[in-house]
């Protein structure tokens, strides 16, 4: 398929013209096109392509999946993946219970002061847990 083909796409399944697709705007227009995969396989892919974690995805978005549009930043969509993946209730924060699940799920048991600590070297607002931008200048160097 060439580009433009993924933008009328696109422009199809965004229904409500707002210039992003939600989650039930990508299923309709697949199940209408006889995508035969589940609702889970869809979500799943859904948020794949959803690097900027808003639960919609840009035309943007859309096309960097679709591989027509390069890539530019491979390393902070990868940082905000992670983040995401690490803060469990999705708040956009990981304090000291995400954080020790973090280490449970390497194989790691920290005492609860030493994962206190580790928020409060990162924790530049104070807030007692860490943003994205805290994280990525913590754990990535950033």
């Amino acid at each position: 398929m060439s580009a433009d083909s993924y933008k009328q796409f696109f422009t199809e399944a965004d229904a409500d013209g707002s210039g992003f697709l939600t989650l039930e705007e990508l299923t309709t227009i697949l199940e209408k096109k006889g995508y035969k995969e589940g609702k889970g396989k869809i979500r799943a892919m859904f948020n794949a392509v959803d690097t900027s974690g808003d639960s919609k995805v840009s035309l943007e978005e859309y096309l960097k999946a679709m591989g027509q549009v390069p890539e530019t930043d491979h390393k902070g969509a990868a940082m905000r993946n992670c983040f995401r993946s690490f803060d469990k209730n999705g708040d956009g924060r990981v304090d000291c219970g995400e954080l020790d699940q973090i280490f449970r799920d390497m194989g790691k048991v920290m005492d609860p002061k030493d994962l206190e600590r580790i928020i409060q070297l990162a924790d530049k607002d104070k807030s007692g847990t860490l943003d994205y931008e805290e994280f990525i200048a913590q754990v990535f160097g950033q």
